[in-house]
């Protein structure tokens, strides 16, 4: 049994850690795109800007190019601006590192540091934080379920997270299977696997 109480199939309680939050952040589809988007860019660019850097110099070095006057001032500019790019790109892409953004997020949310509780019933999730505050979502407004090593991730249409189900939460990992069958059941607009299993046979004409 998971939860004492009749409505509710599955609980879990845990400790918000910043692996939990840098989870999240390997896991966003959008995120991930994004920084894969960057890192291709940085991986084509740096390149470039250094075959161009490699020209400019060796038009400056008579020894290399035999009787060149030297390289004209616009390749000089034009070096910065491809190296500038490709530095931008490259922080762009760190700032997007999930362990980064953990930590940023970790240090601007203390009030999520502490005890959570999530609670999934045939209607929905609530997940209740350390102050006791309360957000419930029906499962017709989650789409998609992502699951990690770690966690049970539930988003929206949008591809937004709205909950975060660490899996050391439950309390034991045999109920892991049962719990993602649960979910694969209820995300996406489908009959909770609870409700299939209690629903009472139509009568017959």
């Amino acid at each position: 049994m998971t939860c004492a109480r009749p409505d509710v199939s599955f609980s879990l309680a845990y400790e918000l850690q910043p692996g939990d939050i840098a989870d999240i952040a390997t896991t966003s589809p959008a995120r991930k795109r994004r920084r894969i988007r960057l890192i291709g860019g940085l991986a084509a660019w740096a390149p470039l800007a250094a075959a161009f850097t490699a020209v400019t110099v060796a038009l400056d070095r008579p020894s290399v190019v035999k009787d060149s006057p030297g390289a004209p001032a616009w390749m000089y500019g034009i070096d910065v601006v491809t190296w500038l790019l490709a530095g931008v790109m490259g922080i762009a892409a760190w700032r997007l590192s999930p362990n980064r953004l953990a930590r940023r997020a970790w240090r601007k949310s203390p009030r999520d540091h502490g005890r959570h509780r999530d609670e999934l019933s045939p209607a929905g999730v609530t997940s209740i934080s350390p102050d006791g505050s309360e957000h419930f979502s029906p499962w017709t407004t989650l789409a998609r379920v992502l699951e990690t090593n770690n966690a049970f991730h539930l988003l929206t249409d949008d591809e937004s997270f709205r909950h975060e189900l660490p899996k050391r939460g439950l309390p034991s990992p045999d109920l892991i299977p049962a719990l993602r069958e649960f979910l694969n059941h209820s995300v996406g607009r489908q009959p909770p696997a609870a409700a299939q299993s209690t629903a009472a046979p139509e009568p017959t004409p």
